[in-house]
Parts: C-alpha cells; structure tokens; sequence
C-alpha cells in the first residue's frame, strides 16, 4: 500500500487518538499524536511558573524543549513524564497554551517534517486544515459532548483521578468552545475531510470505516519509494484526546 499522509482531527475524548494508533498498527505506519507537544509545552510552562499568557515564553520553551516518545514513554529532557502530561493541571491549561500563535507555530516545522516521509497517521485539532492541508485522507472524529465525557470520565477514574461526570462533561464543553473560536488554527473539519460521528459505533467499527476510505485513498496513489526503510518514531498514546 502507497505510503499516504493520514490526517486525523477531532473534539476531545472523540477517540482519535485510539483510533488513530489502532490504525497505524493495521497499516504498519507511524503514529503521532500532536496533543502530546502542546501538553508537553504546557508541563514547562506550569513547572517554571510561566503564565499561561507570556506568549513569547511559552513559544520560546516550544522551540527549544527535548521531547521525544520511546516506545509507550513520553519523555522531556529524559525525564518520564507519560503520567504527568495527563495530569488534571495540564488538562486545565493546555488549550490556553496551544491556542497561541507563536506556539503553534514554534511547532509546525516539526510536525511537517514527521509527516514528510509519508506512512504517517497524525492526530490533532488542525492537522487537516493547517499542518498537513495536503494530506492524502484527511479524517475528522466527533462524538455527543455526553457520550465523550462518559469516556473522559472513565479514564480518569481508572487512572485514579478523583474527579464527577459533571465536572468532566463542563470542561470537555469548556475545551470545545475554546479550540473551536481560538483565532489561530481553530477545530474545525477540512473541507474535504471524511466525517466520523463516533457517539454510537464501537471502536473496531470506526477503525474498519477508516480502513476502508485509506483502501479507497491507496487505490488512487501507488506505491512509491517515500523512504519507509528510513527510522521512524512510533508515538503511541492510550488515551483519547
């Protein structure tokens, strides 16, 4: 199958991040979940006590962190921050933090060039419409705000968190008013993405609908020497965003 760019967008806790890395796996491509930058941008921020509207701050430690996933470990400057990139204080700060300009833009040069080699599925907010508006597929998740804070709710439950379903469910609404009228990169569907409402499909039914759109895409693009010998980081994440 030809080495295509996926791009995977979507509100929180839609699943894309699930469904993304499920398939990745079936393709043998890499997968890259945007989200963990900003999170990762936004655990300095909250460690060196920046405010989350210090914009050239913010886009400075963007620019200048060590971050890298090895395996099922994210890492920042060597250190295992897996845990503390879902903590309920980045969950609170992180789309004040990527919904600044000069951050997402401090960004974007990394993400193209991940992408570049194609074989990719890459999963955010702005994939389809900013960072990758040539994609090959370009694919966007949604789900009832309700169905998603049930789900929110039960990972943070299960990872220990003491939290309510309706403390959940107000700040998924919170997160989707603020990435959907942020001025830069606003979530948004691509004109021509593929639309997935997930409130009543299981998580193998999407991945088979998914599947087959590539199929329908790889049909249209054969395969090429894109560099799939070359080394590529897998970046997986768990958890839907």
């Amino acid at each position: 199958m030809s080495d295509l760019v996926i791009a995977l967008d979507g509100t929180a806790a839609s699943g894309k991040s699930t469904i993304g890395m499920l398939v990745a796996q079936r393709l043998g491509y890499t997968y890259f979940d945007t989200g963990l930058l900003y999170r990762a941008v936004t655990l300095l921020a909250i460690r060196q006590q920046v405010r989350p509207d210090d914009e050239p701050h913010l886009a400075k430690l963007a620019a200048d962190m060590a971050f890298a996933v090895r395996g099922k470990t994210a890492l920042l400057d060597d250190e295992d921050v897996t845990t503390a990139l879902r903590s309920p204080a980045v969950n609170r700060h992180v789309s004040a933090v990527s919904a600044l300009p000069q951050v997402r833009a401090a960004l974007l040069d990394e993400q193209r060039r991940l992408a570049a080699p194609g074989g990719i599925v890459m999963v955010g907010r702005d994939i389809g419409t900013v960072v990758l508006p040539d994609a090959h597929l370009k694919l966007f998740l949604t789900a009832s705000a309700e169905v998603r804070a049930q789900r929110r709710y039960r990972e943070q439950r299960a990872r220990g968190e003491d939290t309510t379903y309706t403390a959940v469910l107000a700040a998924l609404q919170r997160r989707d008013r603020l990435d959907s009228s942020r001025s830069t990169a606003p979530l948004k569907p691509a004109a021509d993405a593929m639309m997935l409402d997930t409130t009543c499909l299981s998580i193998p039914a999407v991945v088979e609908l998914v599947l087959a759109a590539v199929r329908r895409v790889a049909a249209e693009h054969p395969a090429a020497d894109s560099g799939r010998d070359q080394e590529r980081p897998m970046y997986p994440d768990h958890s839907p965003q």
